[in-house]
């Protein structure tokens, strides 16, 4: 497991940091329950502490919210909605998890496939997929345009590469992130923004970027006291009273799987 990319979310201290993640916009929930062809088996995959299985169980039959770290998955269980009966919450890789039989009208994959092997995710999917099957895929939960955004970026040009050793490249990593998209034929995209503002403290907004496998407490070692000093510093000036204010920003992309 721990030769595996993005091993750092059976971490403890990470798990522990992700409850100061700011939750998606309520729009997105909606646009998935749009785009589902069917509303009875829903797959999530990385599901983490189950973000879309917990909201929308209520809205299906049953729903797989698959992970490989056996940490998230007990998080998903504890927080509200986890304990759901239709909620079938499985440790493994979204690569090859049992399925229990269940064909999937809507796979959703938030803030996660880019950890996986397309090569092995897309076929095991297409096995265990209904007819008119819809794959969706969410991204961002940062903050969007807030105001101190133009010295973040000055603060990861920094840390980025001191914490994995190579610069930091945004318009790599977005190209990255975008690579699944070469197994879909793609129907359509959409941004959609919170319809209210997220107010974390400054250290519930530090402890977040804990939650992120850069900036896992792990990765930082004896660095991360500096670290947290240097980000607290950096946003102080932009609070008010101690608190942050911004909108989240968060795509969906939807698709068929092509043909394997």
């Amino acid at each position: 497991m721990d030769q595996r990319r993005g091993s750092s979310f059976s971490e403890i201290d990470v798990v522990a940091n992700y409850r100061y993640r700011p939750p998606y916009p309520d729009a997105v929930f909606r646009k998935l329950l749009a785009i589902a062809p069917r509303s009875q088996h829903l797959l999530d995959i990385g599901c983490g502490p189950g973000k879309i299985s917990r909201p929308l169980a209520g809205a299906f039959t049953t729903v797989t919210a698959v992970d490989l770290s056996e940490q998230m998955i007990a998080l998903g269980r504890s927080l509200p909605g986890g304990n759901a009966l239709n909620i079938r919450w499985v440790e493994s890789f979204g690569e090859d998890f049992p399925t229990g039989g269940e064909s999937f009208d809507l796979t959703v994959a938030a803030a996660s496939i880019h950890w996986m092997d397309h090569g092995r995710l897309f076929p095991h999917l297409l096995a265990n997929a209904t007819a008119g099957h819809v794959m969706a895929v969410i991204s961002g939960d940062d903050p969007f345009e807030p105001p101190w955004q133009s010295d973040w970026h000055s603060f990861l040009r920094k840390w980025v590469p001191e914490v994995k050793g190579q610069p930091f490249d945004h318009d790599k990593r977005s190209e990255g992130m975008r690579s699944y998209q070469s197994y879909l034929n793609l129907c359509g995209s959409e941004q959609f923004v919170s319809e209210r503002p997220f107010e974390p403290s400054v250290a519930d907004f530090i402890s977040c970027q804990h939650s992120r496998d850069t900036f896992a407490p792990s990765k930082l070692g004896d660095q991360i006291a500096s670290f947290d000093a240097e980000l607290s510093e950096l946003l102080r000036s932009y609070s008010t009273d101690d608190r942050l204010s911004f909108i989240v920003r968060t795509g969906i992309v939807w698709g068929e799987i092509k043909p394997i």
